[in-house]
């Protein structure tokens, strides 16, 4: 499953490389739109719920990463998922893997999609001794059955699992006032992600990050 998942979101950028859509008129997923204009950054009501010491840890992160994020040329950006996390990739009866739920397609770096895969696995992996480690193997090696891995990955997955967070943020801090169900596992996501940036900030490697 973790090779098919990894062929799925290669075929999905390969896609992307070589098929034009014209009038592709989507969100640009950036450090920008994500750190510096997202919700949890803009919101008096957002800043609210992550506290001064998450909205500093967030500022923190924002002012670390972006000129890592800022790096990689043209040829590794493209139409994304954008939101490619365990549950939005499924096992087909005849043993592939489908994608759903492209709300939040955009443009962006592949390896948004990459980390938020990572990083959905990661959340629910971590309790087992090399778990997730064996799923990253896997899901990498089908990644590079269809197109070569990101220039520099193992160095830039950390600063896009940071991204990937960002963006929960985001969403869950605009969710949670009129979603009931997201309102109930908000606090703890919230105090989880706040946590692991501030021992970012203070030189410890993030969640999810390949040594």
């Amino acid at each position: 499953m973790a090779q098919g998942m990894g062929c799925a979101t290669a075929c999905a950028h390969q896609h992307s490389a070589t098929v034009p859509l014209l009038d592709f008129d989507r969100p640009v997923w950036d450090s920008e739109t994500i750190l510096f204009k997202g919700h949890a950054l803009t919101d008096p009501t957002a800043q609210k719920q992550l506290g001064t010491s998450g909205t500093d840890a967030l500022r923190r992160v924002a002012e670390l990463v972006t000129p890592v994020l800022q790096e990689s040329g043209q040829d590794e950006r493209g139409r994304i998922h954008g939101d490619l996390h365990l549950e939005n990739l499924l096992a087909l009866p005849g043993g592939g893997v489908g994608v759903i739920d492209f709300d939040d397609c955009g443009v962006g770096h592949f390896l948004i999609d990459i980390a938020t895969a990572l990083s959905s696995v990661h959340r629910i992996a971590r309790k087992v001794p090399g778990a997730y480690e064996e799923f990253v193997r896997a899901f990498l090696a089908g990644y590079a059955e269809v197109r070569p891995l990101p220039t520099g990955l193992v160095r830039l997955l950390e600063p896009y699992l940071l991204l990937r967070d960002a963006f929960i943020l985001n969403f869950v801090t605009a969710a949670a006032p009129v979603n009931a169900v997201v309102a109930s596992w908000e606090p703890g996501r919230i105090a989880g992600i706040v946590a692991s940036m501030q021992a970012y900030a203070e030189g410890h490697p993030y969640p999810g990050t390949l040594t």
